[in-house]
């Protein structure tokens, strides 16, 4: 009696993992349905350099200029190219320098860009995403040159500084992956392919 028992345990256990291993097989076939582009290869890494920055004086407080050399990862340029738009966002920081103790962060901007393809037009579309503004290239060249091109931003208030305080500016890109589309967002966590450096960019603030 004990050993029939034991056995239609046993099998019901069986039944219910190969019902849970059924149903995330078609999960993850569900998924890579919904992908609007094919895997991509696990190669391609892309990068964020800024290749200048500079602060200088406005009326109000100060203003960055900048250059940052975008190169997109595999998986990003795939995605661009099937339709699905990138957002590049661009975090700029103002820190209190302290000699004994870790920088303060006193202010904090982010900047956002987005890159979009157009088929039939065969253009790449930048969007300011707070400005509203946007221009249309031939080439993904000239909008990454384009998307990581910042003029005059105002950046930090005057009100936010001391005399007595030493600051320095701090400035990074990023690819925003929660921008993604669900099943794409996924996909961009996991695989390599995805990956876009991004290393903080750091100059003393002139007073």
């Amino acid at each position: 009696m004990h050993a029939q028992t034991a056995l239609v345990d046993r099998s019901a256990v069986l039944d219910i993992s190969a019902r849970l291993r059924r149903f995330l097989l078609c999960l993850l076939v569900t998924l890579c349905m919904a992908l609007p582009v094919p895997l991509p290869a696990e190669t391609g890494h892309g990068a964020f350099e800024v290749v200048a920055a500079r602060t200088e004086k406005g009326e109000d407080g100060y203003l960055l200029s900048a250059q940052l050399d975008i190169r997109l990862s595999a998986g990003a340029q795939e995605a661009l190219e099937n339709g699905i738009p990138l957002v590049i966002e661009f975090q700029i920081q103002a820190l209190e320098t302290h000699v004994w103790l870790w920088d303060e962060v006193i202010e904090e901007i982010r900047h956002a860009r987005q890159i979009s393809y157009h088929a039939l037009s065969r253009t790449y579309v930048v969007r300011d995403i707070k400005t509203g503004r946007q221009q249309n290239f031939r080439s993904l060249q000239d909008a990454l040159l384009m998307a990581g091109f910042m003029q005059e931003l105002p950046v930090l208030d005057y009100q936010l500084l001391e005399d007595d305080k030493n600051y320095v500016m701090r400035l990074r890109g990023s690819l925003d992956i929660e921008s993604l589309p669900t099943p794409v967002r996924l996909l961009a966590y996991v695989s390599s392919a995805w990956d876009m450096d991004s290393e903080w960019h750091k100059w003393q603030l002139a007073r």
